[in-house]
């Protein structure tokens, strides 16, 4: 009896072998290269992380900065109060003028309490008598740097021919000046007293005139 014939399949035992073989190939390479897959991930991981710190720092850094600007600018300012008395009794009339760096003038027509004569600042004249015994004031409560000008008016008086004296103080942040005492005979003349120059770090100087 006749042997039947074998047919060996060659071609597909060998596309066999080679996909056994490719799918080895990737996994070997899938088990090398995961911890450096892993390695990537945490990097980017990190990396992200980094910036989100470094935006929160910038951050921070830009609220102390400017906290520290506001502290500086309230360092580098004085508030200024200028006052001035008289002991005559009777229809005696002194008025207090305040010259500022920007040209504005306090007295009793414009005392700026209400901030309607110079909407862009503080200062005023906050007291004023129009009798003896009298006192006036004038305050600034964040003086800027420049020069004030401080002058004396006789505005009124029941006689012609009556002197009033004057007294005066300067206050600000670190201390306070004393004015010497005016003897003022004429009326309607406005007496420049002294000079009072503010600088960048708040210091305050005063010159006397005479």
């Amino acid at each position: 009896m006749r042997r039947p014939n074998r047919n060996i399949e060659i071609f597909s035992m060998s596309v066999l072998d080679l996909f056994a073989a490719c799918l080895g190939a990737f996994i070997l390479i899938s088990v090398i290269l995961f911890p450096n897959y892993q390695k990537t991930q945490q990097a980017e991981q990190k990396k992200e992380e980094s910036e989100v710190t470094l935006r929160q720092c910038k951050s921070d850094r830009a609220v102390i900065e400017k906290t520290i600007a506001s502290c500086e600018a309230a360092l580098a300012s004085t508030f200024i109060v200028v006052s001035i008395e008289w002991n005559s009794f009777g229809n005696f009339d002194i008025d207090l003028h305040v010259y500022d760096p920007k040209g504005n003038e306090f007295f009793w027509a414009k005392n700026n309490r209400t901030r309607t004569d110079y909407p862009d600042t503080d200062a005023q004249l906050s007291y004023d008598n129009t009798r003896g015994p009298g006192v006036e004031l004038w305050q600034h409560p964040k003086a800027e740097p420049g020069v004030y000008k401080i002058a004396y008016e006789y505005y009124s008086t029941p006689n012609e021919s009556t002197p009033v004296e004057v007294k005066g103080n300067i206050f600000y942040r670190n201390g306070r000046v004393e004015l010497p005492a005016i003897t003022l005979t004429e009326r309607h003349v406005i007496k420049t007293i002294a000079h009072v120059t503010v600088s960048q770090s708040a210091t305050i100087d005063v010159r006397i005139e005479p």
